[in-house]
């Protein structure tokens, strides 16, 4: 008599062509999120290093009372060059207003802020600088995702 069944190796053959059948199709779905995902994250961060630059460019470039004094923190700074060497960790990224930022795409971004001096040619360094130079960068994971750098001239 004959059995009709699967033998144990045509069973395993046909469990091996399965799985990568459905690998292959699983795949371009799996890409594809991943690429949502980083472009969604590349726009949050496109937007948070806007903001920044936009909040900075709002304050006077000289300091209004010519003093440092009483300005503890993002709140109270009232010219670009109070943002020099700001920085937000993870998770620590908020807006003006001190609410944080909640996004998903958020995780793992740090955004930081440098303002510095810029003389051009000819210019006497004793004097106050004329230009300053801005630059917004926000990372993921610390590789640059956006950069933003502006020139601002002291045209008061």
């Amino acid at each position: 008599m004959f059995n009709s069944g699967f033998t144990l190796i045509e069973a395993l053959l046909a469990s091996v062509i399965l799985a990568m059948v459905v690998g292959a199709v699983i795949m371009p779905f799996t890409a594809g999120a991943a690429n949502t995902a980083q472009n969604v994250r590349s726009t949050l961060a496109v937007n948070l290093a806007q903001d920044l630059m936009e909040e900075i460019l709002a304050k006077p470039f000289h300091d209004p009372n010519s003093s440092e004094a009483g300005e503890t923190g993002r709140s109270n700074w009232d010219d670009m060059d109070d943002y020099d060497g700001y920085s937000e960790a993870e998770g620590e990224i908020a807006g003006f207003d001190g609410v944080t930022v909640d996004d998903p795409a958020a995780v793992a971004l740090t955004r930081s802020a440098t303002v510095e001096s810029v003389y051009i040619a000819g210019q006497d360094q004793s004097e106050e600088p004329t230009f300053i130079r801005i630059t917004v960068n926000v990372c993921y994971h610390d590789d640059t995702l956006v950069s933003l750098t502006k020139l601002v001239y002291a045209n008061e």
